[in-house]
Parts: structure tokens; C-alpha cells; sequence
């Protein structure tokens, strides 16, 4: 009997370890798909070497905000793929350049397909007191703030219909083009 049950422990501590495997190397994932690391490393040691090329000191750079913008891209490309929208035609691109095109104009397409909402009163407070310190911020009207309160609610919505998730080593994730205002927080897995 004790045999059994250590028999059932162990093939259900095979069959966890078995569920973390098929995740280890993961990058990000929308959907059914599976974006590897090596994916978005690849493309980060692209822009590795631009900047060596262009005489950076490769060995003081922090890398973490190209990682976070090479997801942000592949993300928006996989996302734009799993919606069917038209991809742009991106000749004479290839690899990373490519990528950025794509998920630039589906990022456009989602904008644009987006329905405005009303600001909640946090909302506009927030919107307030990041257009007091962001001149950039304070130059949208209030047509601006609603058509990115409808699209951060979309975004939020593709999330959990995709189950879009990105791996923690690439931190915590905010897929929010203003995040202090209407915060899209991609779930870490």
C-alpha cells in the first residue's frame, strides 16, 4: 500500500514538473502561441549590435528596456496575427525591423478600432496630474484621453480572451501606452 501511494506522489510530481517544462523557455504567449526566449533574445542582440556599431559601451548598458520593447513588439505582432488584421507589407524589412513594422500597424489598427468611453473621476484625476508633469500628456484633448480609455479596455479584454501572459524575467509588464492613467497589466506566468 505504501508503495502505491508513493507511486501516485511521484507520477503526480512528474506530471507538475511535466506542465512547468512545457512553459520553461517561454517567453510570452498570446493564445496557442508560444513565444521562446531565444525569440526575443535574438532580436535584443540585434539591437546590441547597432549599438556597438554606432560605438556604445556595451558593458555599462542596461538592457532591460529593449527587452520590454521587443516584447511590446512581438506582442502586438502575435496579438494582430490572432485577431486577423491586415498586416502591413513590410518589403525590404527583415527580422526585428520587420516585427517593429507589423505590430506599429496593428497597434494603429487596434487604435482605430477602438470605441471611446467617458473617463471614470479617478480616471480624470490621473489624467490630471500626468498632463501636470508630461508636456506630452498635456497636450491631448479630451477626444484623445477617451479613445485611450476605450483601447486600454480592449486591451484588457485581449488579454484574458488570448490569455496573454509574459514570463517574469522580463519584469512586471504594463501594455498601457499611459500607464498612470489607464494601467493594462499583462499577467506574468
Amino acid at each position: 500500500m505504501r508503495t502505491l501511494r508513493l507511486a501516485g506522489a511521484a507520477s503526480v510530481a512528474l506530471l507538475a514538473l511535466g506542465a512547468c517544462g512545457s512553459q520553461q523557455g517561454a517567453a510570452l504567449f498570446v493564445g496557442d502561441e508560444r513565444v521562446p526566449e531565444t525569440t526575443i533574445d535574438g532580436y535584443v542582440a540585434t539591437i546590441a549590435d547597432f549599438r556597438a556599431d554606432q560605438g556604445e559601451d556595451l558593458g555599462i548598458h542596461d538592457y532591460s528596456g529593449d527587452r520590454e520593447q521587443v516584447v511590446v513588439y512581438v506582442l502586438y505582432s502575435e496579438l494582430g496575427e490572432a485577431l486577423d488584421l491586415t498586416p502591413v507589407s513590410s518589403a525590404g524589412a527583415d527580422g526585428l525591423e520587420a516585427i517593429a513594422v507589423q505590430a506599429e500597424d496593428y497597434f494603429q489598427q487596434l487604435v482605430e478600432r477602438s470605441e471611446p468611453r467617458p473617463l471614470t473621476e479617478s480616471e480624470t484625476a490621473a489624467a490630471a496630474e500626468a498632463a501636470a508633469t508630461d508636456a506630452n500628456v498635456a497636450a491631448y484633448t479630451q477626444a484623445d484621453f477617451e479613445l485611450l480609455a476605450g483601447f486600454t479596455d480592449d486591451l484588457a479584454g485581449y488579454i484574458e480572451e488570448y490569455d496573454i501572459s509574459v514570463n517574469p524575467r522580463y519584469g512586471d509588464f504594463d501594455l498601457s501606452p499611459l500607464p498612470s492613467v489607464f494601467p493594462v497589466e499583462v499577467p506574468q506566468r
